[in-house]
């Protein structure tokens, strides 16, 4: 698992390759930690790692939010398809676990947490490195119901896409007071999900035939994902990652190329 370092200030990290007669831009990562404060709810600060493909450009940037494992590679995936996309990355841990995991953060509410994204996008739409009108989000498990909970619902212009990792249609149901106004998509297990549990939730849904959650932990050896309702299998497949990720991409670019 990887983890944030918390910063005072931004860390500005750039490589300088340079090919003969010319400079190539290189990726810029800028690690830092901001003060939140959603309308509603309390203040928190948040970690995030921002990743920009070509630094002096405002570029369309996808919000990441991790399950309550924390960061890990899952997150970093998804941040390298977002970058090879030519898109801005943000890989964003709200409740991080301690470096030394005795102090464990609350269960993640997808809400509350929808709620912090949506005063995220309102924070990142002031930075000059990113299109204002091209931010998504998206999230694993209950990280992405926090991005579909993420849309304003109020008129005024939110995110411009949001997608969930195997949020769990049935906890998403029971949470969501109204769908999102913007283009959502939930990939979802099939080997998990009933077929009638994501009807009726406002979002284009991918089933991944076979797949359990966590399909994109590709890790050797059995695990298993804790609740506080049991314990269900996580079996890897990088067949069903790779596909889930070139849907995502695909969902992202149509929905990036609506906005005017």
């Amino acid at each position: 698992m990887r983890h944030l370092a918390r910063l005072a200030a931004p860390a500005l990290l750039a490589a300088a390759l340079s090919a003969p007669g010319r400079a190539a831009a290189q990726p810029m990562t800028d690690s830092f930690d901001m003060l939140l404060a959603p309308p509603q709810g309390r203040s928190q600060h948040v970690a995030m790692m921002l990743v920009t493909p070509q630094p002096g450009r405002a570029l369309p940037a996808v919000v990441i939010l991790p399950d309550e494992a924390g960061l890990d590679g899952r997150t970093a995936r998804l941040a390298d398809a977002v970058l090879a996309r030519g898109w801005i990355g943000i890989e964003v841990d709200p409740e991080p676990l301690s470096l030394d995991g005795a102090a464990v953060p609350p269960p993640p509410t997808p809400p509350r947490l929808g709620r912090l994204l949506r005063a995220l996008h309102e924070a990142l739409q002031t930075d000059d490195r990113i299109d204002p009108r091209r931010i998504a989000v998206i999230g694993l498990g209950p990280g992405g119901r926090a991005a579909i909970h993420a849309a304003l619902g109020d008129g005024r212009p939110g995110f411009a896409a949001h997608a969930a990792f195997y949020p769990g249609c049935t906890a998403l149901a029971a949470e969501q007071e109204e769908p999102p106004e913007a283009p959502a998509l939930l990939l979802v297990p099939g080997a998990e999900e009933a077929e009638e549990a994501c009807a009726g939730l406002g979002a284009l849904v991918k089933r991944m035939a076979g797949a359990t959650y966590g399909w994109d932990h590709l890790m050797s050896g059995a695990m298993r994902r804790w609740t506080a309702t049991g314990s269900t299998p996580i079996r890897s497949d990088v067949a069903v990652a790779a596909a889930a990720e070139a849907a995502l991409t695909e969902f992202l670019l149509e929905a990036f190329s609506r906005v005017r």
